[in-house]
């Protein structure tokens, strides 16, 4: 994801990386039954992604730490003590910073390819 511009567009780099793949899979002559949960980082922000091409895409959950210190976003609930967790919805790219949480649509743009006639 380096390569697609992760530094300055984290949601851009992992749309462009998503549909890489998805297009590989094509090509290949698969549909692409692709699921993805994925965290990154750069120390000041967190980034996270729910996608799936079917209608099955991975969990994500996000809580706010309970002493109001923080925020926590993990694949399931941690605790067993009724946490105020809160599904991430599919579909999907979350920012999380010091300032609070953003959860935008993630779609990746796939490349229509031109058919020769």
């Amino acid at each position: 994801m380096i390569d697609e511009g992760l530094a300055g567009d984290p949601q851009g780099a992992v749309s462009r990386a998503t549909a890489r793949v998805i297009d590989a899979s094509r090509r290949a002559g698969f549909e692409p039954a692709l699921r993805l949960t994925a965290a990154l980082s750069d120390g000041e922000s967190l980034h996270a992604v729910r996608y799936a091409t079917d209608a099955h895409a991975p969990t994500l959950y996000t809580s706010v730490f309970r002493n109001g210190g923080g925020r926590c976003l993990m694949s399931e609930p941690f605790d067993r003590d009724g946490g105020d967790w809160q599904p991430i919805p599919p579909s999907s790219f979350v920012t999380i910073t010091r300032a609070g949480m953003t959860i935008r649509p993630f779609a990746p743009e796939i490349a229509k390819l031109a058919l020769a006639v």
